[in-house]
């Protein structure tokens, strides 16, 4: 009994019920002991007991009415806080939703309702859909009606449709049929009317072919696809900034050899894509083939204070998109599917993969392909003109001084020293490390137009190249002028050169060692080797 009331009493807020105040008070009459008094000691009992029922109700954790619950606590305790509003609902089998409503409230148990989400700034759509465990492409075909097909062209504050399972949205127009409907979205009649949130009651339906259905109802659509789907590369440019934001961040030191992660890695000054292959022993290409969806294919397109991704061993990172195949995948980076499957930094079951023809892989998630081989790099792009017969590059990657011009000067195709300069020093060309020739000289040697075409780029580089111009010769080929002293343009973009021309002159700006000239040429946008007569000079 002392020891039970003394646990009570330590449990009552503010309580004090000390053995002194439960005795009664001392008079002039001598009486017995309370404890051998059964009145009183039934008395003592009954508030001992009366304590501890009430120091279990003060204990007892209370609903705050006034709050509402986190739908991403509520559901995924790891994930992000998504700005719930209030609780709504949203009709589903009985009328057309008329406008957006605000988030519903989450529960424990698996939803089965349709809620809306309040896009914040900085959202990614592949963080959206992990938040509320569904894949990319649900909320893409959730929302298709409101915002057609790219979600990524939503803003901050817009709303979007959260389905409770996988799948698609469907609205009901009128004359449509529910064999025809499940059809489309490759799923069948059953599978809509026995979902839960679609409240279609078999019984009043009616026929398959013309159901009882109000036109402008929507339709949870569990498991179903849009056919000749497949995302877009705005959605995977997201999923590759996400998948960096979830990769530790490190350098070549920091994780030595023999590596097992997957890490992220910040570029700095004076880093190229080459000297960042280097240094974690990797080829240039795996570091272009990680990162294709955040750069393209271009060495040229970093800058201090971007994040790439790095594999541990060469191969390729890919961002799978809804309508891929697992064997056109493999066979795309020469490799099988099962070297893709049996990667365990995959993660993926053979047991619920499913068909490979359409896996069960979720849109942005990332394969790592050891050993596997993406497309030679093609680092111009080319834009269309008024003549057919003439592509035009585009080297806006290249910084701000980028133009378009409207004249045209063919090259000839007979390429002449691009500057006076008596040798070859430095690198040559030996791509990927190098994609041109470097050659000596002195801080204010002229630099030549090595053929005839327009100037399409005119200025400072953040690539690495310093003060850059770049010739498009109109014929699949330009040719590339970079480290130029500071004030040493002889030219201006949009202008027509003829071979010989004076462009520029010689210096050591962007990521230079000392005076030369950084000269290169490409066809259709890869590199290609100089041809012998400017190698004559070399030593």
């Amino acid at each position: 009994m002392t020891k039970h009331n003394e646990e009570t009493t330590g449990n009552l807020s503010g309580a004090d019920l000390s053995s002194e105040e439960l005795l009664p008070s001392k008079k002039k009459n001598k009486k017995k002991p309370f404890y051998k008094e059964p009145v009183l000691l039934a008395v003592v009992g009954l508030l001992l007991v009366a304590g501890i029922l009430l120091g279990i109700w003060l204990r007892k954790p209370k609903d705050d009415l006034s709050k509402t619950p986190d739908i991403a606590t509520a559901t995924h305790d790891h994930q992000a806080t998504p700005f719930v509003k209030k609780e709504t609902s949203i009709p589903t089998a009985t009328t057309a939703p008329t406008e957006v409503p605000e988030v519903v409230m989450a529960t424990e148990e698996p939803r089965t309702e349709v809620i809306t989400y309040t896009i914040q700034e900085g959202d990614l759509l592949t963080e959206i859909a992990e938040r509320f465990g569904i894949w990319p492409d649900t909320i893409i075909w959730a929302n298709r009606y409101e915002h057609g097909t790219d979600v990524l062209e939503y803003n901050a504050g817009d709303t979007i449709f959260i389905l409770p399972v996988n799948g698609a949205y469907h609205k009901w127009y009128q004359g449509e049929g529910l064999n025809g409907v499940a059809k489309y979205y490759n799923v069948t009649p059953d599978d809509i009317i026995d979902f839960p949130g679609n409240n279609l009651n078999r019984d009043t339906l009616g026929s398959l072919s013309n159901p009882n259905i109000t036109p402008g109802t929507r339709l949870v659509i569990p498991g179903g696809t849009l056919p000749d789907y497949f995302a877009s590369d705005a959605l995977l440019y997201h999923a590759a900034v996400q998948k960096l934001r979830s990769l530790p961040l490190g350098d070549a030191e920091s994780y030595p050899e023999p590596r097992a992660e997957i890490i992220a890695y910040e570029v700095r000054e004076k880093d190229t894509l080459f000297s960042i292959a280097e240094d974690f022993n990797l080829e240039p290409e795996t570091i272009l083939w990680a990162n294709r969806y955040i750069i393209g294919d271009t060495p040229d397109g970093i800058y201090p204070g971007q994040k790439l991704i790095i594999l541990p061993e060469d191969g390729v990172y890919h961002a799978w998109s809804y309508g891929e195949g697992l064997n056109a995948v493999s066979r795309t980076y020469g490799v099988t599917p099962e070297d893709v499957l049996a990667e365990p930094m995959n993660e993926i079951d053979e047991e619920s993969i499913g068909d490979f023809a359409l896996p069960k892989i979720a849109t942005g998630s990332f394969l790592y392909i050891p050993g596997g081989k993406g497309m030679t790099p093609s680092w111009v792009s080319y834009v269309p003109t008024n003549d057919p017969s003439v592509k035009r590059a585009d080297v806006s990657y290249l910084g701000p001084y980028a133009c378009q011009s409207m004249l045209v000067l063919k090259g000839t195709g007979a390429w002449q020293l691009p500057t006076p300069s008596s040798y070859i020093s430095g690198y040559e060309y030996n791509p990927p490390v190098h994609n041109g020739l470097d050659y000596g000289g002195t801080i204010g040697t002229p630099l030549f137009a090595a053929d005839s075409g327009v100037v399409i780029y005119a200025g400072w580089s953040d690539r690495g190249y310093g003060n850059t111009i770049v010739i498009d010769h109109l014929n699949g080929y330009i040719s590339l002028y970079a480290h130029i002293m500071h004030g040493g343009f002889n030219v201006g973009c949009g202008q027509a050169v003829p071979a010989g021309t004076t462009i520029g002159y010689m210096g050591s700006t962007g990521n230079s060692t000392g005076p030369h000239l950084h000269f290169e040429i490409r066809y259709n946008g890869s590199p290609v080797n100089p041809p012998p007569q400017l190698w004559a000079l070399a030593d």
